[in-house]
């Protein structure tokens, strides 16, 4: 119950009303829209919208869930990517995940993000998974698509 009451207290930026916010973990929502930084664990199961580095590139270090402490490398869609950190542009953000229902598969993922009437294909390289840690990159932002009980750590985790 410690371990979880600190977890969830946790505090992640989340973009409401067209401006970064403070927030728990625990009020964190699907479809909401976070910006982590630099040695930030990331708080739920993400699609990676943008980054600090070039071509939308970010590093994980996924140990907390396989053991493995080499960095994973991510990338965004290009055209998610083009909004960079602009918070009006990210605020305006209209898009529809299809995505498979939450699993334990950490190595798979399959969705669609349509936007503007275009299709655009998903996979595990474009999702950020809770547990993870973001390394070497200034700052991210990514679309919650699983939260709490959801996220494929915690389908993984024992009863």
């Amino acid at each position: 119950h410690k371990c979880d009451r600190q977890v969830n207290n946790r505090k992640v930026n989340v973009l409401v009303g067209g401006e970064l916010k403070n927030e728990k973990w625990m009020n964190v929502e699907v479809g909401d829209i976070v910006k982590l930084e630099s040695n930030h664990f990331v708080t739920a199961d993400l699609l990676l919208l943008s980054s600090s580095e070039p071509l939308n590139l970010v590093y994980v270090e996924t140990a907390e869930l396989d053991g493995e402490t080499n960095l994973k490398v991510k990338q965004a869609l290009t055209v998610t990517g083009e909004m960079g950190d602009n918070i009006g542009t990210l605020s305006s953000f209209r898009g529809e995940v299809r995505c498979e229902p939450p699993n334990n598969r950490l190595d798979k993922f399959k969705g669609t993000l349509t936007m503007n009437g275009q299709n655009y294909g998903l996979d595990n390289d474009k999702v950020l998974l809770r547990g993870c840690t973001l390394r070497n990159t200034e700052w991210c932002f990514g679309l919650v698509l699983f939260g709490g009980p959801d996220t494929k750590l915690m389908q993984n985790s024992g009863k």
